[in-house]
């Protein structure tokens, strides 16, 4: 699948490149989706050798805005309706994927899902996500926005 990385901010929890406390998650474009791996740690874990339902959902948070920049936007989350449907369990890596539903007024309906090596869902979600306000959107891109470099 040919892929472009999407830009992240330094310090954002999932994809911050500079936060010391981050997921560093680096997501893809392609094909329509927005789409990322992501293999959680000890660090990550609610009950033992599971991941908790908060990570999760900061993963799928993050995948299913960030499919509002195939249509070169970036968005708010506004609503988010959240299913986890199996455990995710600590060391297995986890495959994010993000798509446009449809475009919505002010905003998107977004969806995206987290699958297991096995392919299995661990958690999906839909939701309302609305456009960064005009001004808002002016001050982020000068200068916080940048392209992560890739591991070696």
């Amino acid at each position: 699948m040919g892929s472009e990385v999407q830009p992240a901010y330094r310090m954002c929890f999932v994809c911050g490149w500079e936060n010391p406390i981050g997921l560093k998650v680096v997501f893809h474009t392609g094909d329509g989706r927005v789409w990322a791996h992501f293999t959680p740690d000890e660090g990550h874990q609610g009950f033992p050798g599971l991941v908790h339902g908060g990570i999760l959902f900061a993963l799928l948070d993050e995948v299913i805005s960030r499919a509002a920049y195939l249509r070169g936007d970036w968005v708010l989350t506004g609503r988010v309706e959240v299913r986890y449907a199996r455990p995710a369990r600590i060391g297995e890596t986890l495959n994010l994927e993000g798509w446009v539903e449809r475009a919505a007024g002010r905003g998107y309906l977004l969806a995206g899902r987290i699958t297991n090596p096995a392919g299995e869902v661990v958690a999906e979600g839909r939701g309302l996500y609305v456009k960064l306000p005009a001004e808002l959107r002016r001050r982020l891109g000068r200068g916080v926005l940048a392209r992560p470099e890739l591991p070696a």
